[in-house]
């Protein structure tokens, strides 16, 4: 009968043991699940910000429209145009460092009548940013940055056309040393007092040269002679390439309203050359503007801005004696403007 009270109090304290060690590996489980719960879901924020290094994305869009008249009493004349633009970023992030890379760009054409088609639009522009963050809204950054355009474009006038630019003529490249100021997602200042500018022009076309390197010696004495179809050089080998070295500052303003339809994204650049009229600055601006009207169109706005100080301008006048010459003229503002509406697929 001992015995067997024995056993049954043996019994009792195994399963009364089994049971506390239960419990406890089962608040251990619970306290183990809940910790790797945390961020997941609506806590996504909690995970260290190392577990996301690359951001990935961007946008295409197309823009058609087309006009056709047949025995229109009111008048007019058909007409066609086409644009396109490509939108893409990488950013990676990890602690302190950060590399931010994008490309965009733009190419239209319209034909209206019996004409040939011609561009409207055309755009390449690449850049890349590394930093290390230096303070909490402070980074040491070096850039690249680099503008062209696909296709020849042309002056066009009522008596003549003139071809002035074309793929890499000219081409742009930034290099840059500087500090990046981020108090926001929205708004980022690249102050560089380090920046290199070099202009490539990839033709021999002495209008194309012309219009986009000043065409001097040292002494600052013009290696061209003008003419009524354009320019030509006095037998001396045309400058391909112009290098500068300066300041310069670069303002981004970005950002999104309901939900991301209704985007708005701001550029501008600033550049003064140290050794060359280093009062006369540099300006480009670019703006974008679009409203999605549905989940794959929108309408949107682009205003485009320069004004390099370096590129010349020409007109054809009338001399004296009643002939034409091409006439040399300074910088101007250059303004280009665009409405479109066109079908857009976000990635």
């Amino acid at each position: 009968m001992f015995m067997k009270n024995i056993i049954f109090l043996t019994i009792i304290l195994c399963a009364t043991s089994l049971s506390v060690f239960a419990q406890a590996d089962k608040a251990a489980i619970q306290k183990a699940a809940n910790e790797a719960n945390t961020g997941v879901g609506r806590d996504a924020k909690k995970l260290p910000q190392d577990t996301l290094k690359w951001k990935k994305g961007g946008d295409v869009s197309v823009n058609f429209s087309q006009t056709a008249l047949s025995n229109w009493s009111a008048g007019g004349e058909n007409s066609l145009s086409l644009s396109s633009s490509l939108n893409l970023f990488a950013n990676y992030k990890k602690n302190k460092m950060i590399w931010e890379n994008y490309a965009f760009c733009a190419y239209g054409i319209v034909k209206a009548g019996d004409r040939k088609a011609v561009k409207n639009s055309d755009q390449i522009n690449i850049g890349s940013r590394v930093g290390y963050q230096m303070a909490k809204k402070w980074y040491y950054t070096a850039a690249m940055l680099g503008k062209t355009q696909f296709a020849p474009g042309y002056k066009y006038t009522a008596k003549d056309t003139t071809q002035i630019s074309d793929f890499l003529a000219p081409a742009y490249l930034f290099l840059s040393l500087g500090l990046d100021y981020k108090p926001s997602n929205r708004l980022s200042i690249s102050i560089s007092p380090a920046m290199g500018k070099a202009t490539f022009v990839r033709s021999d076309n002495p209008n194309v040269l012309i219009s986009s390197i000043p065409q001097v010696d040292k002494d600052g004495k013009s290696l061209y002679i003008s003419t009524p179809d354009g320019f030509d050089f006095q037998g001396n080998n045309p400058i391909k390439t112009r290098y500068e070295f300066g300041a310069g500052i670069v303002f981004n303003l970005k950002g999104d309203y309901f939900s991301k339809k209704v985007t708005y994204s701001s550029q501008l650049e600033l550049f003064s050359n140290y050794f060359d009229k280093p009062q006369n600055i540099d300006v480009v601006w670019d703006f974008q503007f679009r409203i999605a009207l549905s989940k794959f169109v929108s309408a949107g706005v682009r205003i485009n801005m320069m004004h390099y100080d370096s590129q010349k301008t020409f007109t054809k006048e009338k001399q004296p004696d009643g002939s034409m010459l091409t006439v040399p003229h300074g910088a101007k503002l250059q303004v280009k403007q665009y409405f479109e509406i066109g079908l857009l697929y976000a990635f």
